[in-house]
Parts: structure tokens; C-alpha cells; sequence
């Protein structure tokens, strides 16, 4: 009554992705190492932050997930799995998409990634100019406020590319406009 069959079809190839282990990882130790570093504030990371990552990391899930609440260091757990990726995939293989511009230049800022907004990104994706490539991580930050197409249209080009989606989120968040 609420829904559709297009939206319904897009969260059954979510839920697909999320079961799909074809995608990039890192290795164990590598993300072991980058939990354990200090960060520019002087902190490592605490035990429940290294296992969100190592998971992340080592799962090759097309689509995973990490869910918190605000200021739990989702930000900080994403640095560090940034250095490990990039250790292992390259710089710059790990990019970051956000709802709104706002959010986008936040975690810009806080991950030093190149980031854009999910709306902008799918239109020049749309126009050929804006693709993944094999190895990527596509961290979307307040991915509640996404919409169910846009995370699938996405993830279905991480999948067929060879990339990783990871949506952030906090349940606490408002839900997507869409």
C-alpha cells in the first residue's frame, strides 16, 4: 500500500548485495595495523571500533553496513579503515557520498576523501562522466537519509565495476525524503 514493486525490486537487490562476497578486500593484518595506529588526535581505536572494521574489511560484501549513534566515532573507525584500503587498493580508491552537499563536505573534511553528493554523483554517473572502477570503497555517509533507488542504483554499479559500498548511518537519523 506504501511502497511499489520498483522500490520493493531495489531493497530485494540491497539485500542481495549485502549477501554477495565478490567484492575488493583488505588484508587482516593491514586493517590490524591502521586500528592500531594513532590518529592525528593521539587515539587508537577501541576494541568495538577495531572489529566493525576488520569486519568491514575482510568481509568482501558488495554492500555492508555500520550503524551507530552520533558521536560514537564513526568518523574516527572510517579513517582507519581508509589507511588500510588505500594501503592495499591505492590512493585515492576510496571516495565518499553523502544525501546532502553539507554532509558531503564534513566528511570531506574529516576522512580527507574526495566526496560529493549522492544527487550529483548519479547525474554524472547518469551522463557517462562519473564511474567506480575494481578496488573502490564507496563510504555513503547518513545513508538513512538516502533513498532506496539511489543506494541500489549505486550498489548495482559497485557490483558490476567490482567496488565496495559501506553505508554509515545512526538509526536515530531522519528517513530518506524519498
Amino acid at each position: 500500500v506504501f511502497s511499489s514493486e520498483q522500490v520493493l525490486a531495489a531493497e530485494d537487490r540491497l539485500l542481495t548485495a549485502s549477501n554477495d562476497r565478490s567484492a575488493p578486500t583488505v588484508p587482516l593484518t593491514w586493517v590490524e595495523q591502521a586500528a592500531r595506529k594513532r590518529n592525528r588526535d593521539g587515539h587508537v581505536l577501541s576494541p568495538d571500533q577495531e572489529r566493525a572494521i576488520t569486519k568491514i574489511g575482510v568481509s568482501a560484501r558488495t554492500l555492508d553496513v555500520l550503524v551507530g549513534p552520533a558521536g560514537t566515532g564513526k568518523t574516527t573507525t572510517m579513517s582507519a579503515l581508509r589507511r588500510a584500503w588505500e594501503k592495499r587498493h591505492g590512493s585515492g580508491s576510496v571516495i565518499g557520498l553523502a544525501p546532502s552537499a553539507a554532509a558531503a563536505d564534513v566528511l570531506a573534511g574529516d576522512l580527507g576523501i574526495s566526496t560529493e553528493n549522492t544527487a550529483k554523483w548519479l547525474h554524472e554517473h547518469r551522463h557517462g562522466n562519473w564511474n567506480l572502477t575494481s578496488g573502490q570503497l564507496v563510504i555513503i555517509d547518513e545513508a538513512s537519509l538516502a533513498g532506496t533507488l539511489a543506494l541500489d542504483t549505486i550498489t548495482t554499479h559497485a557490483l558490476q565495476a567490482g567496488a565496495k559500498v559501506l553505508l554509515i548511518g545512526d538509526w536515530a537519523q531522519l528517513a530518506a525524503v524519498d
